[in-house]
């Protein structure tokens, strides 16, 4: 396996090499927004006029097309915009800005930007989802913003804390790099709990990449990356405000001040304020169907450019989150669960980070730039779970320097550069004994990224960086990416490549405190480890076709996805061994995923939009008790999204998810009115939103969450028993809360 991948790099090399020396002419196709922003084009076609030599715009904007001496004259068309016609006296960089047909009297404009993208040009499949596919549902926070995605499956992690997780390609959360701008975001014991630190209306746009990303990112990306883009100052409105009520007591608002005091320096200001405060308990377990609890959050963004190719961005973010679940008449932990009078749960968080970007573009070659990023973060917890105890503490420190240029021409450019990750952990628990996990984790790497185009034909990235982790050594990392389009509407890809990272075993299964079981570990306190173990290491392959086609004028694409995952080496966690234990051991044997994707999307009238996605998972580890499915993963799915426009700016959109069985642990240990079944049902899932904008200036919404009214039977194990051997809250596979009704405002100047 090993050989491939790198066969398949020396392939992709030699082809670079050994291509015609083609000279290219580079541009980028450019808008000026009505608040005088420049923002780039993407998609547009650029050809020289008189040939069949054209190629497109990527998400940047950028363009390459090979120069024809007997042509000069180049035509550039983006659906919305006049066309524009150029002579091209130089090979220097073209910069195209575009006219909207909007300010022309005699045109009538129709076309409006998809609210969920994916790009043709781009060498590995991104799908970008916009402002306006996540104003498709109430999307509170990161968590809640993937409901009309069907490539990524969110679920409650336990019937308690009301936290949610997330999975790709079958695998969970933890195996997908999640980024904030291209920076690490959430990870190591933030993993949990981390996807509620980010509010949704704080998010400008997310792109889910599926497979192996870029080695210019790091290594830990194994099932996928998931980058979040906040709104920049320049981008946002001057004055943003959003409230949001839910039938459940929830309540949030969010305020955002922008301002843009001189061409050079603009910055903003986000506050965000959310309460659980009402005690519910619709499935009638004794149990609070959602915790109670206070968030405070707050960020500040500066963002600097002189004009004379230095940009620099700065951000700081404070969290503050407390929440108590537990039982319905739980009140105080040292009155009623101390004494094992009454079962609750406590999450205290708090959270400091802070970002940089420092960039340089050279005036006299617009190819060459050079870019640091930085990014720190103090992460705290203070958590029981009834009588199981758990205090986190982690401090992160990131350096990324990257370099970047063409090699003679721009059908070869190169990314390289070197980078630094520090993670300080420090971990008490108690559960039933007591385990304290301290490590000090220092990576340092390099890398180097590799692309060649041909036209718009072919694209290549090759990229491999080496690491030196202070506990596990030298970390080889390949990874390889083609394109190749044989027409416009049509786009094959394909992906190989190696991730790695460190397991945090316990914030990665938190669930697991939220009942009587016992965690087991089979080395704890070995040296040079984490909690025993060394790191998880796995190969991932995949194969995607998107193509684009017509039916009655209407426009649609369809994407086929497949993906193999294989680990090396892998940290199980067992919970069918015994149902009052969960073991945790090195692999020995297969693990390995695999994930099938299709998906549809048409617009079969005018300003209807139609989703429809099946998926398919096979995901399947050695236990010590055999090779067996892993847990709580639905074997298929079927996915469906309707959104509707009017002319007078009504929105209706409704999202259903039909969720086949999933293979529970066994509980066979237990008495047997206390023994679930081998799986579980299937059941569908139904949201629907209305909002209405008035004016341009304010958005109104009501929606509907569950509207099936399911609701996961016998949630919580013998609830009645909490400190008992067979209590579990942890094993679930539906939702907790029944129907749901919400509403709220979005206001902006």
């Amino acid at each position: 396996m090993k050989a491939f991948a790198l066969g398949l790099l020396g392939l992709c090399f030699w082809i670079g090499t050994r291509a015609q020396s083609t000279a290219m002419l580079k541009g980028v196709v450019v808008e000026t927004t009505q608040k005088g922003a420049i923002e780039p084009i993407a998609g547009a076609a650029v050809h020289w006029m008189g040939t069949t030599k054209s190629t497109g715009t990527d998400s940047n904007g950028v363009f390459h097309i090979a120069i024809d001496e007997n042509h000069t004259t180049l035509i550039v068309q983006a659906m919305g915009f006049k066309t524009d016609t150029i002579l091209v006296a130089s090979s220097n960089y073209l910069k195209v800005l575009m006219i909207s047909k909007r300010n022309f009297d005699d045109v009538v404009i129709s076309y409006e930007r998809k609210t969920s993208e994916v790009s043709f040009i781009d060498p590995w499949k991104t799908t970008i989802m916009n402002e306006k596919e996540l104003f498709k549902a109430a999307c509170c926070n990161l968590s809640e913003s993937f409901e009309t995605n069907p490539s990524v499956d969110v679920a409650y992690s336990d019937a308690l804390t009301g936290s949610k997780q997330i999975q790709m390609l079958g695998l969970g959360g933890q195996y997908s790099q999640m980024s904030i701008e291209q920076m690490p975001g959430i990870r190591g014991i933030a993993t949990n709990f981390g996807l509620n630190y980010i509010p949704g209306t704080w998010i400008n746009s997310i792109q889910v990449s599926k497979g192996m990303g870029s080695v210019v990112n790091g290594f830990e990306s194994i099932s996928g990356q998931i980058n979040v883009e906040l709104h920049k100052p320049i981008s946002k409105d001057k004055l943003y405000w959003n409230g949001y009520v839910s039938q459940g007591g929830r309540y949030e608002t969010n305020l955002v001040l922008a301002q843009q005091p001189t061409k050079m320096f603009s910055h903003a200001l986000f506050v965000h304020g959310s309460t659980y405060a009402k005690r519910m308990d619709q499935n009638k377990d004794d149990y609070l169907d959602n915790p109670l609890g206070n968030q405070a959050n707050i960020l500040y963004r500066v963002f600097l450019d002189p004009k004379n190719g230095l940009v620099f961005h700065a951000s700081v973010q404070y969290v503050n989150d407390s929440k108590t679940g537990g039982m319905v008449d739980f009140y105080n932990y040292m009155q009623d669960t101390a004494n094992n009078k009454m079962y609750g749960t406590q999450i205290k968080a708090e959270r400091l980070s802070g970002m940089m970007k420092l960039g340089y573009v050279f005036p006299k070659n617009k190819y060459r730039s050079v870019g640091l990023q930085v990014n720190g973060s103090n992460q705290t917890y203070k958590n029981y779970f009834g009588n199981n105890l758990y205090d986190g503490a982690q401090q992160s420190l990131y350096g990324n320097l990257i370099y970047q240029d063409v090699l003679g021409n721009t059908n070869h450019k190169i990314r390289t550069g070197i980078s630094n990750q520090t993670d300080i952990v420090e971990e008490h628990l108690f559960n039933k004994q007591a385990y304290h996990f301290t490590r000090n984790e220092q990576v340092s790497g390099a890398f180097a990224e590799y692309t060649y185009t041909y036209l718009a034909l072919f694209t290549a990235v090759a990229g491999a960086r080496m690491d030196y982790h202070n506990y596990f050594g030298w970390k080889f990392v390949p990874r390889l990416h083609l394109r190749y389009a044989p027409v416009a509407t049509t786009v094959f890809r394909a992906v190989a490549g190696k991730g790695w990272r460190t397991a945090n075993l316990i914030s990665e299964n938190m669930s697991t405190l939220t009942s009587s079981r016992t965690l087991i570990f089979s080395n704890p306190f070995a040296s040079k480890t984490a909690y025993g173990f060394g790191p998880e290491e796995a190969w991932n392959f995949g194969v995607n076709l998107t193509h684009e086609f017509k039916i009655n004028l209407h426009k649609g694409n369809i994407g086929v996805d497949y993906y193999y995952t294989i680990f090396e080496k892998q940290v199980v966690v067992d919970r069918d061994a015994k149902t009052n234990s969960v073991f945790f051991y090195a692999l020995n044997g297969k693990s390995y995923s695999r994930s099938l994707q299709v998906q549809m999307d048409y617009q079969p009238i005018k300003r209807f939009d139609v989703r429809f996605a099946y998926r398919w998972y096979e995901v399947k580890t050695q236990y010590a008790q055999g090779m067996l499915d892993v847990p709580m993963i639905a074997k298929h799915r079927w996915f469906l999204n309707l959104a509707y426009t009017t002319k007078n700016k009504w929105n209706f959109d409704a999202t259903a998810n039909w969720i086949g069985p999933k293979r529970l642990p066994q509980t066979t240990d237990n008495p047997e009115n206390l023994q679930l079944a081998s799986h579980s049902d299937a059941f569908v899932l139904v949201n629907a939103q209305i909002s209405k904008n008035i004016k341009k200036k304010l958005d109104v919404y009501i929606g509907c969450e569950n509207i099936l009214n399911f609701q996961q039977p016998k949630a919580i194990i013998d609830g009645a028993n909490p400190f008992g051997n067979y209590f579990d809250a942890g094993l679930t596979w539906g939702p907790v809360f029944g129907r749901m009704f919400y509403g709220g405002f979005r206001f902006k100047l």
